[in-house]
């Protein structure tokens, strides 16, 4: 498993140092033990709900659903925005999406209009690395959305979610 020999560093990920302990992976669920509560628009999601990240790299899937882990939420992962969709059709009321914008499929750009005709309430994370014309009109375009830049560590996804 990566996470048992890579590490957080700066955002990004390193092989552990002589002498370092490797991280280990923090699981994330398949499915949430139960329907999270709902969240008023804008407002920030409660400790103890669900959070479904949307990213087609494992790594980050991981690394990002380990510090939710950590800050108290319960994290849904979906490699795709078609799974992300399927997730979202068969019941999953997540309290918050971290969506990435480049991924195979529909990608962000075309996830994030069909979670919103979905679930018009839901706040939406873009997470990108590149900020072009098309993230800002999806931001513009689409309300209770906001942007997370990546790389990001921690502090940054504790400080949009806490």
């Amino acid at each position: 498993m990566l996470n048992d020999v890579c590490m957080p560093f700066f955002g990004f990920w390193r092989r552990p140092m002589k002498g370092e302990a490797p991280l280990r992976a923090c699981p994330m669920t398949a499915e949430p033990p139960a329907p999270a509560p709902v969240i008023r628009p804008g407002a920030k999601p409660p400790a103890g709900s669900s959070i479904l990240v949307v990213d087609d790299d494992d790594l980050i899937l991981e690394a990002v659903g380990c510090m939710l882990s950590k800050l108290g939420f319960l994290p849904v992962s979906a490699s795709t925005g078609e799974e992300a969709l399927a997730k979202l059709d068969g019941g999953l009321e997540p309290s918050l999406v971290i969506l990435d914008m480049d991924m195979p499929g529909l990608g962000g750009p075309g996830t994030l209009p069909l979670i919103r005709a979905r679930k018009p309430e839901l706040p939406v994370v873009i997470s990108t690395g590149r900020l072009n014309a098309k993230v800002a009109e999806l931001l513009q375009n689409h309300s209770h959305v906001a942007l997370l830049p990546k790389p990001f560590g921690f502090q940054d996804l504790k400080k949009r979610l806490t």
